[in-house]
């Protein structure tokens, strides 16, 4: 799942595949003088330029991203809900669907039986709706319709890779049970971790094409659906993608919440948004009797920023909030969260809560190749020939210096990130991975002189005469170029920019270029991962990655060849034998070497050929007033539970 730094979305510690990751922060503390009842409006603030603009939970390549989906969750419930308080674990009360049965074909191949738990979908106006087989065959129908549309596809969706590619057939056994049959013998832990997870069951009522006629993608079957763009499903999902966050179709719901207003301003969703409890959740135990009944959001825009967030935490019109590294006092440690230093208005009357994420954050570089989300056609520019390099990306990485940026832009709310394999929490997955591009600027500009670039100050020229230049054949870069790059990134936060712009001059020392542009974080998801306006992005600078809902933290959705996430069009002939090895083999950890590939591991391969340029990951820390009780502890990957909240 894409992630831009958001604060209040933050992680204490998690249990994935078995492996057991210790608690770094404690629940809530709750110490009210007074508490309210349940029936409080819980009131939380959006990111800067970040407000949803989507709720139709088949996220796509362009709506992959947690201000979208964080929202949506709350309405639609994937079917298996993974991470809750201190643990990323399944939370089987969460999830409509029953944990698969697994199985083997006539053939020796892996098979899946799934069922759901007979969950309602309620529409708000007496409509009941049983959530069952055709329910899931719905998300599975649209997914294999949608996954040869480029970044129409589902966020998740890697050719050859688990769901659709490798599904021979999809059977309705009875009203609530659905079987898969698999094309191949696949480990059932990446299957459920990787795959399954991203199943979200969707309402028959929205089986659609002209908001009257049922258009039949529910029923149809596995082998008669079409991936060209002719299916029923892809008129449905063009339908759908259609609405607005405020159009009727979306009351039916079968999560804790329903909708109840979202502000359209121009033609665009403007982050006023209001959920109210939904009477008909089927977990009863939080089906609103006793949760915060209404959810405000705020929305925060570009140009306010996190100072105009501030001034209504300093107003106490905030319940949930987050504030600059710089508000507070330095990180006591990963994970953890200082004291607010803001002083007057209502700072006093809130808590600071810290954790971790299991994710990662990067600088993504778009390869210019036939995979990128939008690439320029004819001969490939400079600057993609560049970054082609992989001596350029490598000193790129070296002049990053991460240790710097944690300690004065992020005031030690964020940890060291070279891999692909989170740093925190602690993990196994990263032992044995070593950091090949130590921050060292004169080995940086050495790394650049050693490859025919010169100059006293930035950008370098490429002096090397041939005809590949300071490249190669296939990526030349003739003398006379510079060394310039262009990154877009998300403004409105603070520490942000001050990160992009403390960086780029350290890269400046070993003759790179780096040209800043800040745009809403909108724009630059819509920019960087779906294409929008046709514009030409050379770097982009969003944030990251949270693993989630591929909880396993394998390379097939980041790194996979036409992957739906690899927007970058990276493309690595090791990386996808690592890929496969570290996957669906099911035979080999990501820090073990492979034979079948070279004689590098997964993880040490993300760190040595650099798909992405690494940042620092944040550990974020949210605020919360001091009167909110029942909330569980902040997750590592960002879930949002507000039914847990019993007053404010």
């Amino acid at each position: 799942m894409r992630y831009q730094s958001m604060r209040r979305l933050a992680g204490a510690g998690i249990v994935v595949a078995g492996l057991t990751i210790g608690v770094l922060a404690s629940p809530v503390s709750s110490g009210a003088s007074v508490v309210s009842k349940a029936g409080s409006v819980l009131t939380d603030a959006e990111g800067p330029g970040a407000q949803p603009t989507t709720v139709l939970p088949f996220y796509t390549g362009g709506t992959c991203e947690t201000s979208n989906i964080d929202y949506w969750q709350l309405m639609y419930r994937p079917g298996y809900w993974y991470g809750l308080g201190n643990s990323i674990a399944e939370d089987a009360n969460l999830s409509p669907l029953n944990n698969p049965v697994w199985g083997t074909d006539g053939s020796g191949n892996t098979t899946a039986t799934i069922s759901s738990k007979g969950w309602d979908w309620t529409n708000g106006k007496g409509g009941t709706e049983v959530l069952g087989a055709q329910d899931i065959v719905f998300w599975l129908n649209m997914d294999k319709a949608q996954s040869k549309q480029g970044a129409a596809a589902a966020c998740g969706y890697v050719p050859h890779f688990g769901i659709p590619d490798q599904v021979a057939n999809v059977t309705v056994d009875n009203s609530l049970t659905v079987t898969i049959d698999f094309t191949a013998v696949i480990a059932h832990g990446w299957l459920l971790y990787n795959e399954l997870s991203q199943i979200i069951p969707m309402p028959t009522a929205w089986d659609t094409s002209n908001g009257t006629n049922n258009a039949g993608c529910s029923t149809e079957s596995w082998a008669s659906v079409a991936t060209d763009g002719s299916d029923a499903c892809s008129a449905v999902f063009a339908y759908l993608s259609g609405r607005a966050m405020n159009d009727p179709i979306w009351s039916w719901v079968d999560g804790p919440y329903r909708q109840t207003k979202a502000e359209i301003t121009s033609g665009s969703p403007d982050g006023n948004d209001v959920m109210s409890v939904n009477a008909g959740y089927s977990d009863k135990a939080h089906d609103g009797v006793h949760a915060a009944q209404t959810i405000k959001f705020v929305p925060i825009t570009l140009t306010g920023g996190e100072p105009a967030e501030q001034q209504l935490l300093g107003k106490g019109d905030l319940d949930l909030g987050y504030l600059d590294g710089t508000d507070v006092t330095a990180a006591p440690k990963p994970g953890g969260a200082g004291k607010i230093t803001l002083k007057g208005g209502h700072f006093g009357d809130y808590d600071t809560v810290g954790g971790v994420l299991w994710g990662v954050f990067y600088w993504e570089f778009n390869f210019d190749t036939q995979y990128s989300d939008y690439h320029t056609s004819g001969k490939v520019p400079l600057w993609a020939d560049e970054l082609n390099q992989q001596y350029f990306r490598g000193a790129m990485q070296q002049a990053m210096d991460q240790a710097y940026l944690i300690a004065h832009t992020q005031n030690g709310y964020a940890v060291p990130t070279y891999s692909a394999i989170p740093a925190y929490p602690a993990n196994s997955f990263k032992n044995g991975i070593t950091n090949p591009y130590a921050y060292n600027t004169t080995k940086a500009k050495a790394l650049m002189t050693k490859n025919g670039w010169s100059g006293k100050s930035a950008p370098y020229t490429c002096e090397k005469s041939g005809a590949a230049g300071c490249g190669t054949v296939a990526y030349p870069i003739p003398k006379g170029s510079k060394a310039s790059v262009t990154l877009l990134y998300p403004g409105g936060d603070p520490a942000t920019t001050k990160e992009e712009t403390d960086a780029a001059a350290e890269m400046a020392l070993a003759g790179i270029k780096v040209t800043l542009i800040a745009r809403s974080a909108n724009s630059v998801a819509g920019t960087c991962f779906y294409g929008e306006g046709k514009t030409i992005w050379q770097v982009c600078g969003y944030g990251g990655w949270l693993y989630d809902p591929d909880f396993y933290p394998s390379g097939e959705v980041l790194f996979g060849v036409g992957s739906s996430s690899n927007v970058g069009g990276y493309d690595s002939a090791e990386m996808t034998c690592l890929v496969q090895a570290t996957t669906n083999g099911g035979s080999y950890a990501l820090n073990q070497k492979d034979p079948s590939c070279a004689h590098q591991s997964f993880g040490q391969w993300t760190a040595i050929d650099l798909p992405f340029l690494w940042t620092p990951t944040p550990t974020t820390f949210s605020v919360q007033l001091n009167t909110v009780k029942g909330a569980e502890p902040p997750n590592p990957i960002g879930n949002f539970n507000p039914e847990f909240i019993t007053a404010i």
